[in-house]
């Protein structure tokens, strides 16, 4: 495949080909109610290769984070762990978390022990914008990820109004409360802003249960969500130098709040600096599951992050350099062992730093050439902290300095170059070719004396996968683009698949990597001008398909002992369809449609063709906006909204017995201008108080059954709940 790539792209990008023209871009003004996601975003959507979606925190809740705003677009749900403030990841066309890159303003936030990022803690209004990528992924984020990339941007000077400061405060059900501050302006030549947060809940909530017992309705009834609380602080500092004014409503031509806008490589520009650091601080119970629950168990989390990068030109060049370092420590706290095996009390430390340099040149003749270099170092430790020796049951301490036997140490170094060649057609075609080669080495824990296996030191892994890549994009017009991309991609194994931990979770040393194709195609009508009353139309659809092979699970062998292994391939294909306008700039529509088939390609016959776990076959949100000015209320802004979404039926299992089954849900909302700087809002989710929702008879003759209202991962949702909150801006 490799080679099929690269021969289509050198026979394409031959000398003597016409420049294209830059990608459309334009200055859009916010008048009447807020237009449908991506029509401000308009030309970015016609001029990037990848299929992109761009969500802004002015559309949202103020308690909303980058999960439940990822969970309305097109092609991604969201996956939790259950409750208020739980880990939640992001799945893309029915891809595992892992093969969706998460970064946060370009630095990637895969962890040597994971490859997940939970973005529920990350706010949404905590950042200018969130970037979505489905499919391809630019290759200065990465290249990877069989689902595409989620890119996190901090907003740089004053906000989306030109306010200087905003403020927000604001409680609900289930103890839900939060309150965000944010300063941002123009410090001369240099833009800064600052954000401090704080949100929590109580988190208890009632559900239906069946007892463990779907077939006897008998001893049915409400139960209580317990241990479901949490507590979050999160801050961020972030300025850099700036090119021009922040002024309200000014976009750069691709929207680019941190300060770098894109344009043309060879254009003479001054050094472009931006430094920041991000800190967060949680503390959330963990409830265990319906079948399980946990009353006393605990994690709490540090994350900080600081990163720094430099644009610059060197004659025809322009280059981009990145340095960022990341430290996390996480503990563990489960005193009465309701999550596992015994009692618990553990502790996590990640540390990771990285530096990336990439160049880009025009070449002349309509080709454009970017090349980029990263190299990364992660470390991990998972030590036992109840001073027993760490091995389940308990047990003398060995003579290993304290680490506790339990204990899983490794350390991943490695180094990626990156290739990419855009080559322009005629002035409307654009194709580009890509290619990323990483070389990985993972060293793993030493063995300690007693521990379950072999007392030799296991080797250390060395891993090179390489990532090609081709993308097309097509202006059939000024209003419309057609896009398509064609690539392979990796993942590598975590140390935990790799190396286990000599407990509960063995590693496989010889697992090799997920990795698979992926192909899409599509078009994006966006049209400048407004079509009668409608303006700010916006449409995107696309087909795709991916296959990953090699797909690595966890699998329990002897007793509670699970082994990590590669247990065959997985293939998903669909379509998704987004589209929305404005009417009358009062009303504002926006609907998105996603349509997956998934299937597991494995020679068991307990799981062969079955889908996938938890993947609906059917995503579908849709939303209604109206605002308006009124005289009677001397000029002040009144707006309402509903939205509604539906999933179908997902499984729990690969053998498809578990299901959760199809449902709709509904919101709504109003808001009103108090003052000019002062507005309330309010909101509803789950209007319908939709607690039991219906699992459709398996064979004719048998009765449907009631079922608790879950995520997709199985955990219980609570009914009806209300959110009132406070903004300012000034």
């Amino acid at each position: 495949m490799n080679r099929a790539l690269f021969a289509v792209a050198v026979a394409l990008c031959a000398p003597g080909l016409a420049r294209a023209d830059d990608a459309p871009g334009e200055v859009i003004r916010v008048e009447g109610a807020t237009p449908p996601e991506g029509a401000r975003d308009r030309g970015r959507l016609l001029g990037s290769a990848p299929f992109l979606t761009v969500l802004h925190p002015d559309a949202r809740a103020p308690v909303a984070s980058v999960a439940d705003a990822l969970a309305t677009t097109a092609g991604a749900q969201t996956r939790s762990l259950g409750g208020l403030g739980a880990f939640e990841s992001v799945s893309v066309r029915g891809a595992a978390p892992g093969h969706t890159a998460v970064l946060v303003d370009g630095v990637p936030l895969a962890r040597i022990a994971a490859v997940t990022a939970d973005l529920g803690r990350f706010p949404m209004d905590a950042f200018g914008q969130v970037e979505l990528y489905r499919g391809a992924v630019p290759i200065e984020l990465g290249g990877a990820g069989i689902g595409g990339a989620v890119n996190l941007v901090t907003r740089l000077g004053r906000g989306e109004d030109g306010e200087r400061v905003r403020a927000s405060i604001g409680a609900g059900s289930y103890g839900a409360r939060h309150v965000r501050g944010r300063w941002g302006d123009d410090l001369g030549r240099v833009r800064a802003s600052a954000t401090l947060g704080y949100q929590g809940a109580t988190g208890d909530y009632t559900y239906f249960s069946d007892n463990g017992t779907p077939l006897n309705p008998r001893d049915d009834g409400p139960a209580t969500r317990g241990n479901n609380g949490f507590d979050q602080v999160d801050l961020a500092a972030r300025a850099g130098t700036a090119r021009g004014p922040s002024g309200a409503k000014r976009r750069p031509p691709y929207d680019d709040p941190g300060g770098f806008e894109s344009g043309d490589p060879s254009a003479a520009r001054p050094t472009e600096a931006v430094a920041g650091v991000r800190a967060l601080w949680k503390r959330q119970g963990l409830p265990g599951s319906v079948a399980q629950p946990a009353a006393a168990a605990s994690l709490a989390t540090v994350d900080v992050l600081v990163d720094g990068r430099v644009e610059h030109a060197l004659g025809p060049a322009v280059g981009r350099e990145l340095g960022y370092v990341l430290v996390e420590t996480q503990a563990l706290h489960d005193p009465m062992g309701e999550l596992g095996l015994g009692a618990q009390q553990r502790a996590y430390l990640t540390l990771s730093g990285g530096a990336a340099s990439s160049w880009s040149v025009a070449l002349g003749g309509g080709v454009r050439a970017d090349v980029g270099l990263e190299l990364r170092g992660d470390r991990f430790r998972d030590g036992d902290r109840r001073g027993s020796g760490g091995a389940v049951g308990g047990g003398p301490a060995p003579e290993d300095g304290g680490r506790g036997r339990a204990d899983l140490v490794g350390a991943r170094a490695g180094v990626a170059a990156s290739a990419a060649l855009a080559c322009a057609l005629g002035g409307a075609i654009e194709v580009t070719p890509a290619l990323r080669v990483d070389v990985v080495r993972t060293a793993p824990t030493p063995a300690l004396p007693g521990t379950a296996g072999t007392d030799e030191d296991p080797a250390p892994r060395r891993d090179v996968v390489a990532s090609p890549r081709l993308t097309a994009r097509a202006l059939l017009a000024a209003d419309v683009a057609v896009k398509a991309s064609a690539g392979a991609y990796v993942r590598l194994p975590t140390l935990v698949e790799v190396f286990g931990n000599r407990g509960t979770i063995l590693g496989s040393p010889e697992l090799r990597p997920e990795r698979g194709p992926t192909v899409d195609a599509g078009l994006v009508y966006a049209p400048s001008g407004a079509l009668g009353a409608l303006d700010r139309v916006i449409v995107q659809a696309a087909a795709f398909g991916t296959r990953a092979r090699d797909t690595i699970a966890l699998i329990s062998t002897a007793g509670f002992v699970a082994r990590a292994q590669n247990i065959g391939a997985t293939q998903t294909y669909g379509a998704e369809l987004i589209a929305g306008a404005r009417l009358a700039r009062v009303l504002t529509l926006t609907a998105s449609y996603t349509r997956l088939v998934t299937e597991q390609r494995t020679i068991d016959p307990s799981y062969a063709g079955k889908a996938v776990p938890r993947t609906p076959g059917h995503l579908v949100y849709a939303r209604a906006e109206a605002a308006r000015r009124l005289r009677p209320l001397g000029g002040r802004e009144v707006g309402a909204w509903v939205d509604a979404a539906a999933q179908g039926t997902a499984y729990l299992d690969q053998a498809n017995f578990q299901r959760v089954p199809a449902r709709v849900l509904a919101g709504a909302g109003v808001r009103l201008e108090l003052t000019r700087d002062v507005a309330v809002a309010a909101s509803v989710a789950n209007l319908g108080d939709v607690r039991v929702v219906e699992l459709p008879a398996d064979r004719p003759g048998d009765v449907a059954l009631p079922a608790a209202l879950s995520d997709l991962a199985g955990f219980p949702l609570p009914g009806r709940s209300f959110y009132v909150s406070f903004d300012f801006r000034h």
